[in-house]
């Protein structure tokens, strides 16, 4: 069986960095191309990860997508803007590049016959209230409408990911190192959570969907107190400063409005495009959400200890 050839977007960052981990200790055969602008990070993981091939572009750029799509399987789209202060505060900008990004990436890859592509969404692209999330909405959007050509378009749905680019656990320990203390807006407010090997285990879940569906991962989620309590230690003196502009109190995976294009598995669920309507059999089904407050959700400190130490480890 031929190895698929695999484009990942942004790919110098961490979930790309997790991919080329995975490759490179023979879990998953894919032979990776990372495309990214950001040259130093692309050098430190051509150091790390010399099987890799990579090319220097930005997302917004169609022609040098196509060139790079060149004799690829695969796309994993994971370039994107995501600080949502920043967002926030630079909206054009971060809808040039998450939409318009989106944009080149899908034109790109029906130029080039890419067999499938998967984009990488959050759960603030659920009933958005920032520029972020509104514009992850419009890729899963556009992706959906895409779908309709030879191209399979799919995407993940993701909580906080462990480690990530942004997250608040190295944060959080940076703040306490240096001050004693930790720094948070709420202490009641939830996120999910997920470790990197979820995510990426998410991700060959989607490649296996219809166009224009979305997978969701059933993860779970804890309060910002608690989540101090796993990354810092118990008894921790925290500081609160309030919610920053754009940021929600909880989060949701599944608006209940979506909830009837939902199709059930073992350890996600499949999200159908508006297009197709209600899932099979589901029509008559009460509507549900997904949200990170609510307490089926929660997740124990001990576990999330243990996602952090798996993560530390990688």
């Amino acid at each position: 069986m031929t190895t698929p050839r695999v484009l990942i977007t942004g790919g110098a960052g961490f979930l790309g960095r997790g991919i080329l981990r995975r490759i490179a200790t023979h879990r998953l055969a894919w032979d990776p191309i990372v495309f990214s602008r950001d040259e130093m990070k692309q050098d430190i993981c051509r150091q790390q990860y010399p099987f890799a091939k990579y090319i220097l572009g930005d997302v917004r750029d169609t022609d040098r997508l196509m060139a790079a799509m060149e004799g690829v399987d695969f796309v994993v789209h994971a370039a994107a803007l995501k600080y949502i202060p920043e967002a926030e505060l630079n909206a054009a900008e971060c809808l040039a590049v998450n939409i318009g990004g989106a944009q080149a990436v899908a034109k790109a890859a029906l130029y080039a016959e890419v067999s499938r592509v998967i984009g990488i969404s959050t759960d603030k692209a659920v009933q958005p209230v920032n520029v972020y999330g509104c514009s992850k909405m419009a890729m899963e959007r556009l992706f959906a409408e895409v779908s309709s050509y030879e191209t399979i378009f799919t995407c993940v749905r993701y909580g906080n990911v462990i480690g990530s680019t942004g997250s608040v656990i190295p944060l959080f320990r940076r703040q306490f190192t240096e001050t004693g203390s930790v720094k948070v807006t709420d202490p009641k407010m939830t996120r999910f959570w997920m470790g990197v090997d979820e995510a990426i285990d998410l991700i060959l879940t989607g490649l296996q969907l219809d166009g224009g569906s979305i997978a969701i991962p059933l993860v779970r989620a804890m309060t910002l107190a608690d989540t101090v309590r796993a990354a810092v230690g118990d008894d921790t003196p925290v500081e609160i400063t309030g919610m920053r502009p754009g940021e929600k109190m909880h989060e949701s995976l599944l608006h209940h409005q979506e909830s009837v294009r939902v199709v059930a598995h073992t350890d996600h669920l499949e999200l159908l495009p508006v297009v197709r309507g209600a899932a099979p059999n589901e029509e008559g089904r009460e509507a549900f959400t997904l949200a990170s407050h609510t307490p089926h959700y929660r997740m124990e400190v001990d576990e999330m200890r243990k996602l952090i130490a798996d993560t530390e480890e990688l």
